[in-house]
């Protein structure tokens, strides 16, 4: 059986090691994964996408603003077309500036979490019989494992 796992590099999965070695399992497979060198991309294409928007909120703002606008526009100057398409091009900027300023403030707060020195994950593979699987299993559970399957 093999039961794979995933850690936060730290000591925990050395002792995690260390144990399933004193149990008399000794096929382990250790294997840190890269971090992340370049920053993602910003813009989505139509194959790949992040959930990443910056129109969503100038929608909102867009249709907000044009309805005010043309509202009011029956009253100003120019009439309420004019104002319906300017209520909706400032609507639209309003929102996009918004929608950039959070994510920049949201990227400050991530890159300050994700400095270059963190530590990677690890996945731990572990060969061992059957009767073995639940004392692997405690011991990577009680060694802070993020998840673990078991395959046959």
């Amino acid at each position: 059986m093999q039961i794979i796992a995933t850690f936060e590099y730290s000591n925990f999965i050395e002792i995690a090691i260390t144990e399933l070695e004193e149990k008399g399992i000794t096929a382990i497979y250790a294997v840190p994964l890269d971090l992340r060198k370049k920053e993602p991309r910003l813009l989505d294409s139509i194959h790949r996408a992040d959930g990443l928007s910056f129109i969503d909120k100038g929608m909102i703002f867009a249709f907000m603003l044009a309805t005010i606008g043309a509202s009011k526009g029956f009253v100003w100057q120019g009439g309420p077309i004019i104002w319906g398409i300017v209520g909706a091009v400032l609507g639209f900027l309003l929102g996009v500036v918004l929608n950039w300023l959070i994510y920049l403030l949201k990227r400050e707060k991530n890159q300050l979490q994700l400095k270059k020195g963190k530590r990677g994950d690890v996945v731990l593979i572990v060969t061992c019989e059957d009767h073995q699987v639940s004392v692997v299993e405690d011991i990577l559970w009680d060694h802070r494992a993020f998840g673990l399957a078991i395959t046959k």
